[in-house]
């Protein structure tokens, strides 16, 4: 959410747009991250004392845009101002209401969720990341198709090809050798990142290297994320590849950059995603991606990409043996798509939201919801 919020406050001032971002200070908020306290009294610095700054903050403005839709019951408070809410994806109010397997939400949470919905029904406009995150938000009917459109993330940085000699200065550093081969997944140990099945899909591409006494396509996995879980440590250690496998978090833009240009490939089995920002940062890289067959990964993808069962690591790994040959062709296909999601070409499309709900006086005409995510 902050890597999103940045590229606003980055480019509106471009396109001739005064800003201000407003965010809760810690004022209370000042005990360990472990502490009993830390979350509650977060609470009241957000949800407390925060307010009074944020309702004098919002008389300046001609249009107030809540970047985050979990800040959604904000919109009570700036309600004489026209409002657009962000909505990155409805993961966490399908847990609420317990359709996500393995994510169990306790009753503060399921509280939570309740005032998020009743800020996003509030809200004049929803602008939702993708068009999945839409289906999916109007499919739990928390507005109506007239207040919601779709504005596709861009890239949130600067994500291009590095020098070669450059980039391997970079992974250098961080203990990987120009002569590595390394498979590459992007994402946090939930569930629904499904990193088991990405050691799974490692440990069935060295096996079956193994059997036809070839060569493996990759024989390295680096995960930028937390360390193994035991479990998958001691699933690695089974099969012979702890030592080959690589976690990596705190990574400077940099590092970032220079591990995706010269990676073999990125494997992104997610089961769940609002946009999916991996799949362009890697193909914006030159890095070839290998993805889920769902949405909205088989949407933001492209050509580019190909498209695999997150449920089956011996399809997957079949899938990255098959495309070796044609990985440069994936690479400039990814290249490509990757263009079309450009920062400016999201925040021109917020400036038509912003224009939108202004000039209508804080309502969208029937029929005009989907509109926007048309826009050059």
């Amino acid at each position: 959410m902050q890597a999103f919020s940045r590229v606003l406050e980055r480019e509106l001032p471009k396109h001739g747009c005064e800003l201000r971002v407003v965010t809760p200070p810690r004022r209370l908020q000042r005990v360990a991250p472990n502490s009993r306290l830390w979350k509650w009294l977060g609470y009241i610095d957000k949800y407390v004392l925060f307010i009074p700054s944020l309702v004098m903050q919002a008389r300046w403005a001609d249009v107030v845009h809540i970047c985050d839709h979990s800040n959604g019951m904000y919109v009570k408070w700036v309600k004489s101002k026209p409002t657009v809410i962000t909505c990155h994806d409805v993961i966490a109010v399908q847990a609420a209401k317990g359709m996500v397997a393995g994510w169990n939400v306790a009753w503060t949470g399921r509280l939570f969720q309740r005032l998020i919905a009743s800020g996003l029904a509030k809200a004049d406009l929803i602008a939702c990341v993708s068009n999945a995150t839409q289906r999916a938000l109007l499919g739990l009917q928390l507005a109506n198709n007239q207040r919601v459109t779709t504005v596709l993330n861009g890239l949130n940085d600067n994500f291009s090809l590095l020098r070669p000699g450059e980039a391997q200065q970079l992974i250098g550093r961080l203990g990987l050798a120009a002569s590595d081969r390394y498979l590459i997944h992007v994402g946090m140990d939930l569930p629904r990142k499904n990193r088991k099945a990405v050691v799974e899909t490692f440990i069935a591409l060295q096996r079956r290297a193994a059997e036809s006494g070839a060569d493996p396509v990759v024989d390295r996995l680096v995960l930028v994320g937390p360390q193994l879980s035991p479990e998958l440590a001691r699933l690695a250690s089974q099969h012979g590849v702890a030592d080959r496998i690589t976690a990596l978090r705190d990574l400077s833009h940099q590092e970032l950059r220079a591990l995706y240009g010269r990676a073999a490939a990125l494997l992104f089995p997610s089961l769940q995603e609002g946009f999916g920002w991996p799949l362009i940062e890697a193909q914006a890289c030159g890095c070839p991606v290998f993805t889920s067959d769902l949405t909205p990964m088989n949407e933001i993808g492209g050509l580019g990409a190909c498209y695999v069962d997150p449920h089956d690591p011996e399809a997957m790994a079949r899938a990255i043996e098959q495309a070796a040959g044609r990985f440069d062709e994936m690479r400039a296909l990814g290249l490509l798509n990757a263009s079309h999601y450009s920062a400016k070409k999201m925040v021109t499309n917020y400036l038509a939201a912003y224009r939108r709900v202004f000039d209508a006086g804080r309502s969208i005409p029937e029929g005009q919801g989907d509109a926007l995510q048309d826009l050059p």
